[in-house]
């Protein structure tokens, strides 16, 4: 019977071994699950964070292409404005000579007034 206590006796450790494998499997298989729920977690944020990434690379083209189109529409005025610039200045200049032909034509009727007050004797 002693062959038969021994390998119960050894039975019996075997058994306290998985006992405290079983143990140590269990709580590892806790951290695990554990775990996996704080990377399922980080895997939420993560596509929340690439939708938000999404959304303003959205907002950032709508932004760079209305940029372009103000820039564009800038170009635009400014060579209207060269275009108007030029225009008054030529504008300008045709008055100026305008002016100073009515100025010496003013002038030449003023000395004509003055000499044919002098032949009738009013002035």
């Amino acid at each position: 019977m002693e062959k038969e206590d021994q390998i119960l006796d050894m039975l019996y450790d075997i058994k306290g071994i998985l006992t405290e494998h079983s143990a140590k499997l269990n709580e590892h298989t806790r951290i695990l699950n554990e775990h996996s729920q704080i990377l399922n977690e980080h895997t939420q944020k993560l596509k929340e964070h690439d939708q938000k990434f999404a959304e303003s690379k959205q907002i950032l083209d709508a932004l760079r292409y209305g940029q372009e189109g103000l820039k564009a529409e800038i170009s635009e005025l400014r060579l209207q404005n060269a275009k108007d610039i030029e225009e008054t200045k030529k504008r300008t200049t045709d008055a100026e000579l305008s002016l100073e032909l009515l100025k010496e034509e003013t002038w030449g009727n003023k000395k004509d007034i003055r000499r044919i007050q002098k032949t009738i004797g009013i002035a």
